[in-house]
């Protein structure tokens, strides 16, 4: 009798359980809809189906007063935790102050906010890993070549941490390099910034031996201004330019399949989706939690690049 009650109280638990989850809610706070992004927001769509919970999404189209409108609006819903990726992380913090107030957890995901008082956890890529995975690259692809090198980097934005973290680690990885002249483009992950950018600094500079590109979005202007001056020389030649790049996009494995870019790193977008709802399972659970939680990424070049394509979220499936 005791087994069969047994059986039974656990049965109610799991039915109980299984309600509950039922009625989670989770707000989806998002700066704006790009491909890596869109790869993200499907991991953690699908790690929220996996245990039951509904997703409320919300998009800023890259307007932080809109995103703390909207914050708003999911915290006036009654939303059970917020997943958020902040446009700007020096204006999301009123919004979030306001969602603590109503007892609603917060996890940022994709772009940290380390001065909120708010942000219970974080999940995203190892963006310092990734840039010094493309650096290391580039330091031993130009490790034969003698007198200054010159690499121009394209940097990303500079109010986004991945974008801070992936130039810092791409120089730890060149670190080794010497007489390196590095020339910086700013580019606010704009493509068009990316390519008058890249055609200033090779008018400036005519010979670069490398090009870093925080996004590997980026890497079909490099590909045009290379063109354009008769400079696209294929791997292994004397004159071939040095490119990597990070992200994981279509654009990235194409460059790397056609031999236009050496290489490129990708990142673990459903991983980090799927951890993001992990966190929030977690806290919601009552369960300590980390602050900072990395998916670090895997670099690829055109011997593994195809063989390895079910790992590369932007590559057609």
């Amino acid at each position: 009798m005791k087994r069969i009650f047994g059986a039974v109280v656990t049965g109610a638990m799991l039915a109980a359980n299984a309600v509950f989850a039922a009625d989670i809610t989770i707000g989806l706070s998002v700066d704006q809809l790009f491909e890596s992004r869109v790869a993200v927001n499907n991991g953690i769509k699908a790690g929220a189906a996996d245990r039951g919970y509904d997703v409320v999404e919300v998009v800023a189209d890259g307007d932080a007063q809109q995103q703390n409108a909207q914050i708003q609006s999911l915290i006036a819903q009654g939303v059970d935790a917020i997943l958020v990726c902040a446009v700007d992380q020096n204006t999301i913090e009123r919004a979030l102050l306001a969602a603590k107030k109503a007892n609603i957890p917060v996890v940022a995901y994709d772009r940290d906010l380390p001065d909120s008082r708010v942000v219970q956890s974080f999940v995203g890529p190892d963006s310092l890993v990734d840039g010094r995975l493309a650096g290391e690259y580039t330091a031993k692809a130009l490790e034969g070549v003698e007198g200054p090198i010159t690499i121009v980097e394209l940097i990303g934005a500079l109010n986004d941490q991945n974008g801070i973290d992936r130039s810092k680690g791409f120089r730890e990885g060149i670190a080794k390099l010497q007489n390196v002249n590095l020339i910086e483009v700013p580019t606010d992950w704009d493509s068009a910034r990316a390519l008058s950018g890249t055609q200033n600094a090779f008018q400036a500079n005519p010979k670069v031996s490398a090009v870093f590109a925080a996004t590997d979005t980026h890497i079909p202007a490099v590909e045009t201004v290379l063109s354009d001056l008769g400079k696209l020389a294929p791997m292994g030649s004397d004159d071939h330019v040095v490119i990597t790049g990070v992200n994981g996009s279509n654009d990235g494995y194409q460059a790397v399949l056609s031999g236009t870019a050496d290489a490129f790193v990708v990142m673990g977008t459903d991983a980090t989706g799927r951890k993001a709802v992990e966190l929030v399972s977690q806290i919601l659970a009552g369960e300590k939690v980390e602050r900072l939680n990395y998916v670090g990424g895997n670099l690829y070049t055109a011997s593994d690049a195809e063989a390895n394509k079910a790992m590369i979220w932007g590559a057609p499936k």
